[in-house]
């Protein structure tokens, strides 16, 4: 009856948690302690070697004056980054086991794993396959090798966590032993719009600016559900607009806080990037509907206008990011209007420190799903229902008639299905 959202990110992890109590749902939002014991929605993605070769993880004292790793996540995904770490999916391993000693004293072993994992639809099996990995050895640490120990685990030195951890190797039987849904973070944010309809039927671009990556999905609502067509994850997030990636930087704050510390030459590229990536969505499009139908292409680009592109992720909280592309140019800043308050408690404290863009994906998460299995409809199938022998009978005609004459003529809004 419990399902944990986590959104295991490169700059911060989030936690969310779904609680059923008949037909009720209530949403919570893990909190988690700085060196102060002030309490933070957000953990930092830091492991901290101490002088006797200790590990502390997420907040570290201000006086800290040990090695820090961070970037672990980015590296565990994406094993050709510039900053490699050999022992990445160690580090993952522990961090995510820290977070799950917190969450066996709250709620036993009673509750059930969704996590986001970055990847783009050509990857994804991969993705799926390394983030069970980690959280499968992370629960072989915490409930065989510690006992729920957490004073144990804390106490142990690198080189001791080293021995004791074994990396688990990946199959479908581990994945349903532990009950662990993995799904693309792409996905995970789309999840609180659709559920609530907050996003109205079309084609729609949704844009998820985090620490380490971008993650962009491509979808229509169909039925009250998403129809993913495609998605992409590109290895670009805050830590590449602002250098971090090539800074050697002790600092115990992995967060940006002001939008100066974005390099203008970074920024560009990383506009040129999504601006490719929408680019190849509607060359793709454009070449389905010349491939399967009569109608001319312009009437694709009339349907397509000011179409929305929706933002979230800790990098979306700054304006110059949020910007139109291509022509999804409705741009839209996810917040607590796209998802169920009522049943979010402390919600006016989210709303009033302006988290939603930023806890959005564990939100999305922690929505119960049966199971992980995506399905990508090809590009081909968007125009289903305007293929066959109409638009060929009708060929010499429907140039010059309004758009979807074939079949009698519709509005592009008044008539999603036919569109579709």
């Amino acid at each position: 009856m419990i399902t944990v959202g986590l959104d295991f990110g490169t700059h911060q992890t989030k936690v969310c948690i779904e609680e059923k109590d008949g037909v009720e749902l209530k949403y919570t939002f893990q909190t988690f302690r700085d060196a102060n014991n002030s309490p933070y929605y957000t953990l930092p993605s830091i492991i901290g070697i101490n002088k006797d070769d200790t590990l502390l993880y997420g907040f570290l004292p201000d006086d800290f004056d040990g090695e820090i790793i961070r970037y672990f996540k980015q590296n565990t995904f994406y094993r050709s980054s510039q900053s490699y770490q050999p022992n990445a999916m160690y580090h993952s391993i522990w961090y995510i086991a820290y977070i799950l000693f917190d969450l066996e004293k709250n709620y036993g072993q009673e509750f059930a794993i969704q996590m986001g994992a970055p990847s783009d639809s050509s990857h994804l099996e991969q993705a799926k396959q390394v983030a069970t990995r980690i959280i499968a050895s992370a629960y072989k640490l915490v409930e065989e090798v510690f006992e729920n120990d957490k004073d144990f685990f804390l106490s142990c030195t690198y080189q001791d966590l080293l021995n004791f951890t074994e990396i688990v190797e990946y199959s479908q039987q581990t994945k349903e032993e532990y009950g662990l849904l993995v799904f693309p973070e792409a996905y995970a944010c789309l999840k609180p719009l659709i559920s609530h309809g907050k996003i109205a039927n079309g084609m729609n671009l949704m844009v998820d600016i985090g620490g380490g990556t971008t993650d962009i999905s491509f979808f229509t609502i169909e039925n009250g559900m998403p129809q993913v067509y495609d998605f992409f994850s590109i290895n670009k997030g805050l830590n590449y607009l602002t250098c971090a990636d090539e800074v050697e930087n002790n600092s115990h704050d992995s967060n940006v806080h002001q939008s100066s510390a974005i390099n203008h030459d970074r920024r560009n590229a990383f506009k040129q990037e999504i601006g490719n990536i929408c680019k190849h969505l509607i060359n793709n499009l454009q070449r389905e509907l010349r491939r399967q139908t009569s109608f001319h292409v312009s009437r694709l680009m009339d349907a397509l206008k000011n179409r929305p592109i929706v933002y979230c992720g800790g990098g979306s909280t700054f304006g110059l990011l949020r910007i139109p592309y291509s022509d999804f140019r409705d741009v839209k800043l996810i917040s607590d209007s796209e998802w169920d308050a009522k049943s979010v408690t402390e919600m006016e404290v989210i709303r009033s420190r302006k988290l939603c863009p930023i806890l959005s994906t564990a939100y999305g998460l922690a929505i119960s799903t049966t199971n992980d299995q995506i399905k990508i409809t090809p590009f081909r199938d968007i125009f289903a229902n305007l293929r066959g022998m109409g638009e060929e009978e009708n060929k010499r005609t429907t140039y010059g008639a309004s758009f979807g004459s074939a079949y009698g003529g519709f509005s592009y809004g008044d008539d999603y299905d036919a569109w579709k």
